[in-house]
């Protein structure tokens, strides 16, 4: 028995702003190559086929048209995952209908009554597929249950489920003949993410334990886009991951599909197969000349960039882009050095700072550490941190502030509390739109 286990296309993927269509068209042309040359008896996509539960017009054409191909080759199931709508699932299955070797999956259904599929392999055995679609704790759990238990609750009804599930598969088996598999969109427990998947649905109280699992040839995994094994030894499977890097949390892995030969009651062989059509994703920090040092290396990529400059370069952007004319640029960033001050590394009173007591910061030291963290928009962080020393002085001293520098705002329009406690009380500040101090 061959399987070709597939998964997180997202269609209708937009990175930044920047549409994924194109990628996606080159690799699922890509997968199409590779399933015609495995020529596995089974496709199974494990989930979030769409990017969104309202899939643009464009979309559902590329997702019919790619599955009619892929079930030109063999039969096709197709799980609804986080992403995708059930309605939508249940749409195609009733317009499609028995006209087509595709299969969708909206819903978690009894053994009897589809949770269960069956298909022949060309080798004369039987395929039986448990499939667990993605299930929602709203769909789960009694809006009237204590909300302490929710989290207990719905891992041990999915596990119900799956034990079900797992019944079903032995019921009338023939050990000799019947290859067992099992296909979920889930997060299981020490499965690695991302970072571009929904947190809302891999969190601690969406995740099932692969113990669990019924006893089965092979578990097929979708839902988390990092290609990985199956946590722990008690289950053979895999998750497929994305066919694409769909955000920056993803740059630098590599993206496959996976090919599974098994036979009755013996130990699958499981490949991946790496995927390399589509454009890659690119995360890049540093200067100007370090960017200049990669430019081969980045090509078509769709990149964001951080570039540290010492002044503020007011062209960057369009400098960055000279370079890179064959990139696609979603982001820049300027990291000005001139903009962010340096944080204090050590608080205690004295130089040694050995043993003394540590101190409280002080307002500027404060300050200080926001705008290392933060930067400022305009000016020099030098001469807002002198300002806002300047003013502290001066309140302190119940005075008006004196400075230097006329530009920097007009003194006599600034009202200056009389203590510390006015100041803290919400006393006025600059009166007839003067300039900011930070």
């Amino acid at each position: 028995m061959k399987l070709l286990h597939v998964s997180d296309w997202h269609l209708g993927r937009a990175t930044y702003g920047a549409s994924r269509a194109a990628d996606q068209d080159a690799v699922l042309d890509e997968i199409v190559d590779h399933t015609k040359h495995f020529g596995p008896d089974l496709i199974l996509h494990t989930g979030d086929l769409f990017d969104s539960w309202r899939p643009a017009y464009d979309d559902l054409h590329r997702a019919l048209d790619i599955l009619e191909r892929l079930a030109d080759i063999a039969p096709v199931v197709v799980l609804r995952g986080n992403h995708d709508s059930a309605a939508l699932f249940s749409v195609f299955t009733r317009l499609l209908a028995n006209r087509s070797r595709i299969t969708f999956v909206d819903r978690a259904r009894r053994p009897k009554d589809g949770g269960v599929l069956h298909f022949d392999s060309r080798a004369g055995h039987r395929i039986r597929l448990a499939s667990l679609p993605f299930v929602h704790a709203n769909r789960m759990v009694d809006a009237f249950e204590d909300a302490t238990r929710w989290t207990s609750e719905y891992a041990k009804r999915i596990h119900i489920i799956a034990e079900a599930l797992g019944k079903g598969l032995k019921t009338d088996l023939d050990p000799s003949r019947d290859v067992l598999l099992f296909a979920a969109h889930l997060h299981v427990a020490g499965a690695t993410w991302s970072g571009s998947e929904r947190p809302i649905h891999i969190g601690d109280h969406y995740a099932s334990k692969v113990e669990r699992l019924p006893a089965i040839s092979y578990a097929a995994f979708g839902h988390i886009h990092k290609p990985q094994e199956l946590p722990g030894e008690t289950v053979t499977g895999a998750y497929a991951g994305s066919a694409l890097q769909l955000d920056f949390g993803e740059v630098g892995e590599q993206k496959s599909i996976i090919a599974v030969e098994a036979e009755p009651s013996r130990p699958p062989t499981v490949t991946r197969i790496p995927l390399h059509r589509g454009r890659k994703l690119y995360s890049f920090s540093g200067t100007l000349d370090q960017l200049d040092d990669v430019i081969d290396e980045i090509g078509t990529a769709i990149c964001k960039l951080t570039i540290d400059t010492e002044t503020p370069a007011s062209d960057l952007s369009d400098s960055v882009r000279e370079r890179l004319p064959n990139a696609e640029i979603v982001q820049v960033i300027e990291r000005c050095a001139e903009r962010r001050a340096v944080a204090l590394d050590e608080r205690e009173g004295g130089a040694g700072g050995g043993n003394e007591e540590v101190r409280e910061p002080t307002l500027d030291e404060l300050l200080g550490e926001y705008l290392a963290a933060k930067g400022t928009e305009r000016a020099p962080v030098v001469e807002v941190l002198e300002t806002f020393r300047t003013v502290l002085a001066a309140i302190e001293a119940e005075e008006a502030p004196s400075f230097d520098a006329e530009d920097v705002f007009d003194a006599a329009a600034i009202v200056v509390p009389k203590t510390l406690a006015e100041l803290g009380e919400g006393a006025e500040g600059v009166e007839g739109g003067g300039g900011s101090a930070g």
